[in-house]
């Protein structure tokens, strides 16, 4: 149903972002290294995606040292007493710099240029070379991307909820939401965009709701399907997505991660970045 997974995904390990498990190989330093950045998860299962997310970042950019950092640290410290060791954007710099890197871009995995996206900007890299690869839905231009990297997703005859996060100290992270969800609730009559926190909020499942459905599929907009997905959407409390619309059947599909049109997005904003790195120094 969903043709941007691979066959094998779902056996991918979940070795995550340490330098010490990267594959050695030969690395120039006059290339800038790569840093991808997400904010992160604490739900084993759901982390796999980032296996499937470094694997297709490695093919794409051979031959560039690339890192992961997470922007929780509430999720960092969850994953020490795992025992998984992840670091956070600062970490990350000290090591580059240890290693003699001067270079550096960092893509971001965000979805909105918000709260988390804005502290990737804001990090020490004063000697330092940097330059940084935009959030998913930062231009009208990527609205229109992302609904088409979407639409293997979507069947205009299903009811359907766009499932993101929103920002409910900040409401001002939610403005690109409400664009995204302007364009493709016209486009579909039958899907809404709904939020997790503040604004867009939950009132438009009430819209779902008054459809009757017997089946609703509800769309991750997030790169991964961790908590918000297993307990906000398809907990069994009786204020989930799920139970609040009440229809009998629904369905999650796979998060933004699991999504190689979503990736190539991704992968644009970091070769802008890139370019934009290089002509600095042109």
């Amino acid at each position: 149903m969903y043709p941007w997974i691979p066959a094998l995904a779902l056996t991918l390990s979940t070795v995550l972002v340490s330098p010490a498990l990267a594959t050695p190989r030969p690395v120039s330093h006059s290339k800038p290294a790569i840093v991808l950045v997400a904010f992160g998860t604490s739900v084993g299962e759901a982390r796999t995606v980032f296996d499937f997310i470094d694997q297709q970042a490695r093919q794409r950019y051979a031959g560039y040292e690339l890192r992961w950092a997470f922007t929780s640290q509430f999720i960092i410290n969850k994953l020490k007493k795992q025992g998984v060791t992840t670091y956070n954007v600062d970490e990350v710099i000290a090591q580059l710099r240890a290693e003699g890197y001067e270079k550096i871009v960092f893509q971001s995995l965000h979805v909105v240029p918000g709260e988390e996206y804005r502290s990737v900007l804001a990090a020490d890299t004063h000697d330092l070379q940097v330059a940084f690869g935009d959030a998913l839905l930062t231009s009208d231009d990527d609205v229109n991307d992302v609904i088409e990297a979407l639409a293997p997703a979507i069947d205009p005859a299903q009811p359907t909820v766009i499932v993101s996060h929103g920002n409910d100290k900040q409401p001002q992270f939610n403005e690109r939401l409400s664009a995204f969800a302007h364009v493709i609730e016209r486009r579909y009559p039958q899907l809404v965009v709904a939020s997790v926190e503040g604004t867009i909020g939950t009132a438009p499942l009430q819209r779902i709701k008054a459809l009757n459905p017997t089946c609703v599929r509800f769309v991750p907009l997030m790169i991964v399907a961790g908590d918000h997905i297993i307990n906000d959407v398809l907990g069994s409390d009786g204020d989930s997505w799920k139970n609040i619309i009440a229809a009998p059947h629904c369905e999650s599909t796979p998060s933004l991660g699991w999504n190689t049109a979503i990736l190539a997005l991704y992968f644009n904003h970091l070769d802008r970045a890139l370019a934009e790195l290089a002509e600095s120094k042109g």
